[in-house]
């Protein structure tokens, strides 16, 4: 009895702690409200523009939750609660996972302890804000590393359909896709393509059985999705004032350029002022992914960088996305534990994104302070500056799995 306690000591503390922290699940805001109005939109034939204008996610979500939303209304916050918990885990687990086969030995006995304790105490902050806000980021946070699990093993039509099916429900995880492209992984590529598509017409399915409304994807993408990608742009739809106003939580680079640039300054628009810092950013990441080894296991770093990307290049990003900093903290953390030449270096850049993410905006800082950080993006640039690791790594001190491989980046 003993022995089997041991074994299973991480799982029971896992549950106990989900239990007890179950009360306050939502305390933010409801997320699940919105996901679960929309699917009942779906439901009874209605357009999601005016059945739930405030609704900007996208369709394939709503269908996805129809099943929860005809559950007992008692049930489906546990329901809600269970995924959000388990896509957690299993993004936890595969982010250690992955960064043990970059650094052999760091997912083992003490090192795992160490590995596991570094990023849920970097993370801490923004895995609860999910939970808070009962954000549907973390089964799409567990989806993408599913795809880069796959990737990394070689398994391209599984990370294909992973990829595509997270790109479906959430749509920042597009940038995947020229990404497989530049690696010539075309059969991912075009596995990516039609799990998009096939979940992303779900809604449409749905309309067309109940020979109802059968142009949801449509409607979203020229409502929400195109004209998101003009910077300035605005619907008459609620969410726009968040997306294109100086709203505080709009931590991406175009809520930060929002705050500052709100007409022209220099004879600049502020549409031009934001393509160009656009432009200034994604040019560390491109480097990153097209000047490195084409590895499998590289594709570990490379979608922590992507990840990091779409946080800053989103038309907004409120704080509970920043949970997508897991996978590179993770590796980070690896990088530190088991390769002294990124000691130094990797503990400065997790050191500064740590104060610049959690240290500058919370309760004990005090409102002045965090609303100071949230005015100039501090968390913006706190994501960002773990690319500095990232490029060390693929630079500098290439990690041990890759060069035990032989590929060693140029």
């Amino acid at each position: 009895m003993t022995e089997w306690l041991r074994k299973r000591s991480g799982w029971i503390v896992l549950v106990a702690l989900a239990a007890i922290y179950y009360p306050l699940f939502g305390k933010g805001v409801r997320g699940l409200t919105f996901y679960v109005q929309a699917g009942q939109c779906i439901l009874s034939d209605q357009p999601l523009i005016a059945c739930a204008p405030g609704y900007s996610y996208s369709p394939a979500l709503a269908a996805l939750v129809i099943p929860i939303g005809v559950a007992p209304a008692a049930l489906q916050e546990l329901i809600w609660y269970v995924i959000c918990v388990g896509s957690l885990v299993i993004t936890v687990r595969l982010a250690e996972a992955i960064a043990g086969r970059l650094y052999p030995g760091a997912a083992l006995g003490r090192n795992l302890l160490a590995l596991r304790a570094i990023t849920l105490g970097f993370c801490a902050k923004h895995i609860l804000d999910v939970l808070n806000y009962e954000a549907y980021d973390a089964p799409a946070l567990a989806m993408i590393m599913l795809g880069i699990w796959a990737l990394t093993s070689g398994r391209e039509p599984r990370s294909g359909f992973w990829l595509g099916a997270a790109t479906a429900v959430r749509a920042t995880p597009l940038i995947f896709l020229p990404y497989l492209m530049v690696r010539r992984r075309y059969l991912a590529a075009a596995v990516f393509l039609v799990a998009l598509f096939a979940v992303a017409l779900l809604p449409d399915l749905v309309g067309a059985l109940r020979g109802g409304h059968t142009e949801y994807l449509r409607d979203w993408v020229l409502s929400v999705a195109s004209p998101a990608l003009l910077p300035g742009h605005a619907e008459n739809l609620p969410f726009w004032n968040s997306w294109t106003g100086p709203y505080l939580d709009n931590q991406s680079l175009r809520g930060l350029v929002n705050r500052f640039a709100q007409g022209p300054v220099q004879g600049l628009s502020p549409t031009l002022i934001l393509l160009a810092v656009d432009a200034a950013f994604a040019l560390l990441p491109a480097a990153l992914v097209l000047f490195s080894s084409r590895d499998n296991k590289r594709a570990a770093i490379d979608g922590a960088v992507l990840l990091i990307a779409t946080l800053a290049l989103a038309p907004m990003t409120s704080r509970y996305h920043f949970v997508f900093v897991l996978p590179a903290v993770a590796l980070i953390a690896a990088a530190i534990l088991n390769d002294p030449r990124m000691r130094v270096g990797g503990s400065l850049v997790l050191a500064a994104s740590f104060l610049l993410l959690t240290g500058t905006s919370n309760d004990l800082v005090g409102r002045r302070v965090t609303e100071f950080a949230y005015l100039y993006g501090f968390m913006v640039w706190g994501a960002a500056a773990l690319l500095l690791a990232l490029a060390l790594m693929t630079w500098m001190f290439p990690p041990p799995g890759l060069l035990a491989a032989g590929k060693q980046p140029p």
